[in-house]
């Protein structure tokens, strides 16, 4: 048997409070199935890599390859939704995903590698989740575009709860 890990985590972009209650609202809108599990509004994240389980050693490691990341701030507009179906899925994202975006991910992904993390081989489709367990969602919910501002990148901890998990923020790294 394997021994357990310290701590699980991942990378992403983390909004603030308002971005954040403007994400709900637009998640709000959307109309899903009763069994759908929405995320609760303080989890809402756009993720850049999930990296699992990892010993302290390695998410020290992390860390000091998060500090070399040297990558441009842009604008990322959140206009559409969608669904995936195999993982049931709801989630908000953008038309177009800047290049800065695909730039950090990539950039990221590479430095995180020489901590023995192998980032996912399939392409990068940035977005927001907004609910588990979605049976169907809308064609088209009615939300305004929200226009978010990304000048930093964060590494959140996934703590379990009685309630599910929370993500907590261990380090943000801006963006210039």
């Amino acid at each position: 048997m394997r021994e357990p890990k310290d701590i699980r985590l991942f990378f992403a972009l983390w909004p603030d409070a308002v971005l954040r209650c403007s994400l709900q609202d637009a998640a709000d809108s959307i109309r899903l199935t009763t069994a759908a599990r929405r995320v609760p509004t303080g989890n809402l994240h756009l993720t850049l890599h999930f990296i699992g389980n990892v010993y302290f050693d390695d998410m020290a490691c992390m860390r000091r390859q998060a500090c070399k990341v040297d990558a441009a701030a842009f604008q990322l507009n959140i206009d559409r939704q969608g669904f995936f179906r195999k993982p049931r899925v709801a989630w908000l994202g953008c038309s177009e995903t800047p290049d800065a975006l695909a730039a950090l991910q990539q950039q990221l992904g590479a430095r995180l590698q020489t901590c023995g993390y192998r980032p996912e081989t399939r392409p990068y489709h940035p977005h927001i989740t907004i609910a588990r367990k979605v049976e169907s969602s809308d064609d088209h919910a009615d939300f305004a575009p929200l226009s978010w501002r990304v000048d930093n990148f964060a590494l959140v901890e996934v703590q379990p709860g009685a309630n599910g998990v929370q993500y907590r923020v261990v380090e943000s790294w801006p963006l210039h």
